[in-house]
């Protein structure tokens, strides 16, 4: 490699190492918080740790093809050198394609936990299914587009032949455009969804806030466009370092806001221990102070059902955690819930409109 004082590598560089330590420690906090504080590590966790890695991988190959001429001019490179960045800018195309059809589709389980009217859920299973398509379109194209795939970056001991580059660059534009409207679909539609939802009114913002995180990754893709037409171009090590910085950002991004959406219990622990804020309600076997009698209520969880609830007692065990436990009887659902804001819950009243007998007896051992 020729010794060059003008070339792009550092800004690529830094972006890189930043955005795979903020995605890994999110990462590492959502895995934190659903193994050790919520216990329910399920489908979505193990999605996004995929696609963690999946990153790692696409950061630590961007960063070989730095080291070997990435974001220099061409004609300050060796045939070989230029060769060898090439290679490694073609190991990038798979794996962003990867990255992001995991992190798509561990968002859409997450919503899959809140989400139950049928409607909705066809609406995120649509821009799922499209998300994947789209992904696995650009990851056969993008590792197919010249043959044989050695063509793509050494074209001279060889001869073959490649997909124009006008067709790269409409395949990028179509699959950037997608990324964008299942951006908006998996933060607009859960938030739109909440804020239906009765609930506090800071609470619900504080909700709406986190899962609108995931447009955030789309405004990387949207700052993207107008430099992807430079895939064409001659210098090509150098003039696509832009597109590089925002297709690094916009993984970063989605991973970081998707984790970002589970670290609730985590920051209300913190503010608990700081004395910020009130006692946690977290599954763990210790427990947070001692327990208290709640009174009996009602919530509601469907249109058609409503779980009823039981008054805490002494007879409890004391590690017992406040919350709500969902206790499956025949032909009903019912569950045990503890107020931990110690506010009356609603007493269920009987079809007639007078108080059950269960009702009853709740009010009258709440009054003894």
């Amino acid at each position: 490699m020729a010794s060059s004082p003008e070339n792009r590598a550092l800004p690529l560089t830094a972006v890189n190492i930043a955005a795979l330590v903020l995605a890994l420690t999110v990462t590492a906090l959502r895995c934190y918080v659903r193994i050790w504080l919520l216990k329910a590590f399920g489908a979505d966790d193990w999605l996004m740790v995929a696609a963690a890695i999946c990153f790692a991988f696409y950061c630590s190959v961007s960063l070989t093809g730095l080291a070997h001429g990435t974001g220099y001019h061409v004609g300050d490179l060796s045939k070989e050198s230029y060769a060898e960045a090439r290679k490694w800018w073609y190991c990038c195309y798979p794996s962003y394609a990867v990255t992001m059809a995991l992190t798509k589709i561990s968002i859409a389980f997450f919503f899959r936990r809140v989400i139950v009217e049928r409607v909705h859920k066809w609406i995120l299973n649509t821009a799922a299914i499209l998300t994947v398509a789209s992904c696995l379109v650009f990851f056969f194209a993008s590792i197919f587009q010249c043959w044989p795939v050695s063509y793509y970056w050494d074209k001279y001991s060889q001869t073959g032949t490649c997909i124009p580059d006008r067709v790269v660059i409409a395949l990028v534009m179509l699959f950037s455009v997608i990324n964008i409207i299942t951006d908006f679909t998996f933060a607009l539609m859960p938030a739109w969804i909440l804020s239906h939802l009765n609930m506090k009114r800071q609470t619900k913002w504080a909700l709406c806030l986190l899962m609108g995180l995931g447009c955030v990754a789309s405004a990387a893709v949207v700052i993207r466009l107008p430099y992807v037409h430079l895939i064409a171009s001659d210098d090509f090590l150098y003039d696509t370092i832009d597109v590089a910085i925002w297709s690094t950002t916009e993984q970063c991004l989605a991973i970081t806001a998707g984790g970002l959406a589970t670290l609730q219990p985590l920051v209300k622990l913190i503010a608990f221990k700081l004395g910020l804020g009130g006692r946690p309600s977290l599954p763990t076997p210790s427990g947070y102070g001692n327990n208290m009698p709640m009174p009996t209520g009602s919530i509601a969880v469907k249109r058609s059902f409503t779980h009823r609830t039981e008054a805490r007692t002494s007879a409890h065990n004391k590690y017992d955690q406040p919350g709500l436990k969902l206790q499956p009887v025949i032909g009903e659902y019912s569950a045990e819930c503890y107020n931990t804001s110690q506010e009356l819950l609603r007493v269920p009243s009987g079809s007639d409109g007078k108080p059950s007998k269960e009702s009853e007896r709740s009010s009258e051992s709440r009054h003894t």
